[in-house]
């Protein structure tokens, strides 16, 4: 997957190499932060279907509308944590575990440390987020911690 040029200038080539080398999502965590801390506040998230079961059914399509929407909104002026950079690792990391282990450690040492530390201000919710389990997650995480909620 080709990510923007925005999204590319938060990263350095130390971020993209040790990404290649993280074995679990509190590693992935680390870079997200360092990431973070380069981008310009406000800074907004998106959130939306990504595995088969959501959305138009197939990872492919999904992360193909996902990275469409972060590259529009970074056209538009907005300051998005990109997380597209991450999913390679996380399918690989999904593809060793079970189901229920992936969620669990994926929200509680990656997403959740990010929401509670109040950088991502707004998410953006695409179309169909509803058929999401996580995006129903990070929709319920959004308004118990204030985060403002946007609809596309």
């Amino acid at each position: 997957m080709e990510f923007s040029e925005i999204t590319k200038k938060y990263w350095t080539k130390e971020d993209w190499e040790n990404l290649e080398k993280v074995s679990n999502f509190a590693d992935m965590r680390v870079i997200a932060k360092r990431v973070l801390d380069r981008i310009p506040r406000p800074v907004a998230g998106v959130c939306g279907p990504i595995a088969e079961t959501g959305g138009l059914h197939s990872i492919e399509a999904n992360l193909k509308v996902f990275n469409n929407t972060i590259t529009q909104l970074q056209k538009n002026g907005l300051r998005i944590f990109d997380q597209m950079p991450f999913e390679d690792k996380m399918q690989e990391l999904k593809a060793k575990m079970n189901r229920e282990d992936f969620l669990k450690e994926l929200d509680d040492d990656f997403y959740m440390p990010i929401f509670e530390s109040g950088v991502v201000s707004t998410f953006y919710f695409i179309p169909g987020w509803e058929t999401s389990n996580g995006a129903k997650f990070e929709h319920e995480k959004a308004k118990e911690l204030g985060i403002k909620i946007v609809y596309l």
